[in-house]
């Protein structure tokens, strides 16, 4: 089968799921992410690996809005996003 493994009395056989990762996501209010990364920057001495930024700007001088960070944290990565209207997270 596809998906599932036969077990010899045709019954489907148990899979197990191991995780072996996982990356933590901390959400905050709309348009907070960059005060959350300075905040953890400057608190617990975390590195920023990556980020995203939203594409469009009202104005050329205004800054890129922050939607999301990545940051290296105690030996872990932490995603900082923004909480969005279509995402579901209120």
């Amino acid at each position: 089968m596809s998906q599932e493994e036969v077990a010899a009395n045709g019954a489907a056989a148990e899979k197990t799921v191991v995780f072996t990762a996982y990356k933590p996501q901390l959400i905050v209010e709309a348009q907070k992410v960059g005060d959350a990364v300075a905040f953890y920057k400057s608190v617990f001495g975390a590195t920023e690996t990556g980020h995203s930024l939203y594409p469009k700007r009202k104005a050329d001088q205004e800054l890129p809005h922050l939607l999301s960070a990545e940051l290296e944290l105690a030996g872990t990565t932490v995603l900082v996003s923004d909480v969005s209207v279509n995402s579901g997270s209120e």
